[in-house]
């Protein structure tokens, strides 16, 4: 008999460790490890939401303030309907143009060790693309609208205000993204049964394609669910970022 007292938290923690059991005796395994992922549907946002027992409490455009002033967890994808995969890419819209800009600010970034091309630095971002509708999951231990706020504002090759899900800021498409969130009780709980909820969907076909099949999360988390980083070798992406240059016109 469990004799830990009942918290907020680990009721929490109990319920989400209950259906990722559920999930997984209805074959749906739920695993670190790619080869317990079974070929099976792209994940909806509700989907992901579910595994965390929760529903999105909301849904704005990439850039939209969110009136959430709480801790919680937070999706970032293609679809602004939670129970959709429609607007899912086959192909990652890579924008070449950032690329450029993120080599000119970091000139140290390594792909392997080498300094890539923006051809090379492209060809590896593609080869974690996955051709679902969740691109990033993300929480906040004190305030959703703030964290999302710094997301936003963080430019590519920054290490601050946030520079997790900085693969984001590398797509075409990233002012047509769509932020759907929710508060939770437990937010770290709760975004590794998200993470765990998404890579029990991927298909096999889709994990075969992945450069690391070992570590599966969204595209732009760079970590999973087990908190490994992903096999990505892409190094000096962030850091403090120079003010730029103010030129000085001569008084006549």
């Amino acid at each position: 008999m469990d004799d830990t007292p009942t918290t907020p938290a680990t009721g929490f923690r109990r319920r989400v460790a209950a259906d990722v059991s559920s999930r997984a005796s209805n074959g749906r395994q739920i695993s670190g490890r790619a080869r317990d992922y079974p070929a099976v549907m792209a994940s909806t946002v509700v989907d992901v939401f579910s595994a965390a027992a929760l529903r999105p409490a909301g849904e704005v455009r990439w850039g939209a303030p969110i009136p959430l002033d709480a801790p919680g967890v937070y999706t970032v994808g293609l679809s602004h309907d939670p129970h959709s995969v429609y607007g899912a890419l086959s192909e990652a819209p890579i924008d070449l143009d950032a690329l450029r800009r993120l080599l000119a600010a970091r000139p140290e970034l390594r792909v392997d060790g080498g300094q890539p091309t923006v051809g090379e630095l492209a060809a590896r971002l593609r080869a974690f693309w996955l051709a679902e509708v969740l691109l990033y999951v993300g929480l906040a231990g004190t305030s959703v609208r703030e964290r999302v706020r710094q997301y936003y504002r963080t430019p590519l090759g920054a290490r601050r205000p946030h520079a997790g899900g900085w693969w984001l800021k590398t797509l075409t498409v990233l002012d047509h993204l769509r932020v759907h969130w929710a508060p939770a009780p437990d937010p770290t709980a709760a975004e590794t049964a998200m993470l765990l909820a998404f890579a029990s969907g991927v298909s096999a076909p889709g994990l075969a394609a992945l450069h690391d099949p070992g570590r599966v999360a969204p595209f732009a988390n760079l970590r999973c669910d087990s908190g490994l980083v992903k096999r990505h070798g892409i190094t000096g992406a962030t850091g403090d970022l120079q003010p730029p240059t103010v030129r000085m016109t001569p008084s006549a």
